[in-house]
């Protein structure tokens, strides 16, 4: 991985995983709008999303700047701008632009945005004081960055089953060997910290999602996600995994069994000098 580029986005670009992206955005959108209203963002703010995806926060934010104003999504991967471009086009999110760069050299104007907001991307990539280097380097003095990331200590299901234990291992390897971190969320109020963001702020919420909940199934999307690369590395074979992954699917349908979700954690403050 050069200076300038991050490297391979772990969880490849299926259509499994461009809707799951799509779901997660939905999940997250009322921690987004409790931490936009926090923040006081409204008409007249210039804000970014970096790694946006199909959609992460962008109709949030288009609905709060106002018509007149601009919300930049950046995207590297050309499969989610594309998706991106065919979302806000759905939606007539006619004040969002769409910029496909690497994040940690966006490209975009210094000093310029009021908002530069990244979720579930600090977890995706290995160098991560470049990218919140990146994004301090685009706020204007007093503009607030947001951190909005994931730690994988609080994911379990009860009663215990071993098809959790040994899929969710599974997919921590092949995860942690494409460059993510799935324990980045506790560390992103002491990044902030460190790069000398004032006014530091933290929130964590843990869902415990039912039958139905799209949560509750996501440790099952992202094997989906991540079976070849799983085969490849001779975590599992064919049978193996999917032997696994249909018995944690009848014990994730029982009602009595209860999953404790991944923490999401938000962490927020004001650029300094």
């Amino acid at each position: 991985m050069s200076a300038t580029s991050s490297s391979n986005y772990p969880l490849g670009g299926t259509q499994t995983e461009l809707d799951r992206l799509l779901a997660q955005a939905a999940v997250y959108e009322p921690e987004t709008n409790w931490l936009l209203d926090q923040i006081g963002v409204g008409p007249g703010w210039r804000a970014v999303d970096i790694g946006c995806g199909p959609i992460g926060i962008l109709d949030l934010l288009s609905q709060r700047v106002g018509p007149r104003d601009s919300v930049i999504g950046l995207e590297r991967e050309s499969r989610f701008v594309a998706m991106a471009y065919a979302e806000i086009a759905k939606r007539n999110l006619d004040n969002v632009k769409i910029i496909e760069a690497d994040a940690l050299n966006t490209g975009l104007e210094k000093n310029a945005f009021d908002l530069v907001h990244e979720r579930l991307v600090m977890v995706n990539i290995s160098d991560r004081e470049a990218l919140l280097s990146e994004m301090l380097s685009l706020l204007r003095h007093n503009g607030t960055i947001v951190l909005s990331d994931i730690d994988n200590v609080s994911w379990l299901c009860q009663p215990p089953h071993p098809s959790w234990e040994i899929l969710l291992n599974a997919f921590h390897t092949v995860f942690h060997a494409g460059g993510g971190n799935g324990f980045i969320g506790r560390r992103l109020p002491i990044m902030l910290h460190a790069a000398g963001v004032r006014n530091v702020q933290i929130k964590i919420t843990v869902a415990t999602p039912e039958v139905g909940d799209y949560r509750r199934t996501h440790l099952l999307s992202l094997i989906d996600s991540v079976r070849e690369k799983v085969i490849a590395k001779g975590l599992l074979d064919e049978k193996q995994l999917r032997d696994h992954r249909d018995a944690l699917s009848r014990h994730l349908n029982d009602p009595a069994t209860v999953v404790i979700d991944k923490l999401f954690v938000q962490s927020w403050g004001q650029k300094g000098n």
